[in-house]
């Protein structure tokens, strides 16, 4: 499928053309190569390898490493995106066991130990979308071979006693986790124009159908009036409360990145116009609240705890929705601007922030292709 370039939003929303790259540089340089106090995330772990920290819950999660490959490619970064892949195999791929071909979801900063062998799936959906960047951007066979190795265990893992593949095979949808009796999934892992991307490297045509079937579900996740969709959802798009997160039945960390599925998805692939239906009435929803808040009920009420403000995750993704606008659409240059206006996200909470605030502005700047 042919990929589409992307507009830069920045210059659109009247900023020069180099604006965005220079947001782009001063994010990597801080987050990546920063203060290692207040500002970096990425830390050496030896010559040849490196890791990303979530500094709020000082563990190393398959998420941040397969953000900083992802981040890596797309930037040029060929010496560090490598040195990430090695940690991610040496450290986090399950080489046997009922896991094996996951990556576990968090290993510990001590001794790079595994905490949780058990992998969330959003970590393999990136890392693999990451190597078929890199392989294209750095000339590298071997890296678009892994993904494809990739790519077909997330589908077609073998089930065992404890953990089966990623897609559920009837509803070929994505799950929340491979292991048996997680039958529910999340909004933001369904990461369309990556399936696209993988029926292109794989040849295998089911992919497309897995992102038709994504976009059918958020249009039943997305909430008919806000466009929000809930942390944790039903396969039928019924937003779910879980024992041990009773808000992930609301619109919080993990729902911010739906806008940047569908907007990706949507400039890259020319997507389905419920894509831009749902970002441009998430938007909506969020200009009429100026200003607005990170975390929400689905239908736009308050969060059961006290919501945060905005945040630059949410400002990021929200920002890269505007890639399915019009040009002379009156949204487009509030969001774009308060991406323009932030600072790189530092100290505590600078981990998760930062890896969307640095992605949004790849993503808004019209710098992710396949």
């Amino acid at each position: 499928m042919e990929c589409k370039k992307p507009r830069d939003m920045f210059v659109e929303a009247g900023y020069g053309p180099n604006f965005a790259d220079q947001l782009i540089q001063n994010a990597f340089s801080k987050l990546f190569e920063g203060d290692p106090i207040d500002e970096r995330v990425c830390f050496d772990a030896a010559d040849d390898m490196a890791y990303i920290i979530d500094i709020g819950h000082d563990d190393i999660r398959s998420e941040g490493m397969s953000y900083g490959m992802f981040i890596a490619a797309l930037t040029g970064h060929d010496k560090l995106f490598q040195k990430l892949w090695n940690f991610a195999k040496k450290y986090l791929r399950n080489d046997d066991g009922p896991h094996k071909g996951y990556y576990s979801w968090q290993v510990s900063t001590t001794d790079f130990s595994m905490m949780d062998p058990g992998a969330a799936p959003d970590g393999e959906e990136y890392i693999a979308a990451a190597l078929l960047i890199a392989a294209k951007k750095f000339v590298r066979d071997d890296y678009k071979q892994e993904a494809i190795e990739l790519i077909n265990w997330i589908k077609n893992k073998p089930f065992n006693e404890l953990v089966g593949p990623m897609i559920d095979p009837e509803r070929k949808l994505i799950k929340f986790s491979p292991v048996l009796g997680n039958d529910f999934t999340d909004p933001s892992y369904h990461t369309i124009a990556f399936y696209r991307a993988y029926a292109d490297a794989t040849g295998d045509s089911e992919w497309l159908e897995i992102a038709k079937n994504s976009i059918d579900y958020l249009k039943k996740a997305a909430h008919p009036e806000t466009g929000l969709c809930g942390d944790y959802s039903e396969y039928d798009g019924t937003p779910k409360a879980m024992p041990w997160f009773p808000e992930s039945n609301c619109f919080s960390g993990d729902a911010w990145r739906v806008a940047l599925n569908l907007s990706l998805d949507y400039a890259l692939f020319g997507g389905d116009e419920s894509e831009k239906e749902i970002c441009t009435r998430l938007l909506n929803f969020f200009e009429n609240r100026r200003p607005y808040l990170s975390d929400y009920a689905t239908d736009g009420g308050p969060y059961p705890r006290q919501g945060r403000n905005a945040t630059p995750g949410i400002i990021a993704m929200n920002a890269a929705a505007t890639q399915v606008l019009d040009s002379e659409d009156p949204l487009v240059k509030p969001f774009v601007k308060d991406l323009a206006a932030l600072s790189v996200p530092f100290r505590f909470w600078r981990y998760y922030d930062g890896m969307l605030y640095i992605i949004g502005l790849l993503a808004t700047a019209g710098k992710i292709e396949f």
